[in-house]
């Protein structure tokens, strides 16, 4: 007998949230979305990458949502911060603070 493999619904159709403060936002962690982002980066040099923060978010958040966030003007290190988050979270990772090791999106 054949083995059977099968994509949980849950994968093709849930979608991560970002809580900021006491705000919920869900995140695009479509296929396209996030080739569009590893593109941003395979791209762009390192100079523009502080520019290419504002280009994810812009694609993983809804305008609405991204205006909002924008308008924070927060921390540069919760800035930072919410880009790991972000990347965690469209990849399926779980998130940890504490790791000091993270190459999924860096160079190596």
């Amino acid at each position: 007998m054949a083995k059977m493999y099968t994509l949980d619904s849950k994968l093709l159709t849930g979608t991560p949230e970002i809580r900021i403060g006491d705000s919920v936002y869900p995140v695009d962690d479509r296929e396209k979305t996030v080739k569009k982002i590893m593109k941003l980066f395979d791209e762009e040099d390192v100079k523009n990458s502080v520019d290419n923060i504002d280009k994810v978010f812009a694609l993983v958040f809804s305008p609405k949502d991204y205006k909002k966030i924008d308008s924070m003007n927060m921390r540069f290190e919760a800035y930072q911060r919410l880009l790991e988050i972000v990347m965690a979270a469209i990849t399926g990772e779980d998130y940890d603070p504490e790791r000091k090791e993270d190459d999924t999106f860096r160079e190596q």
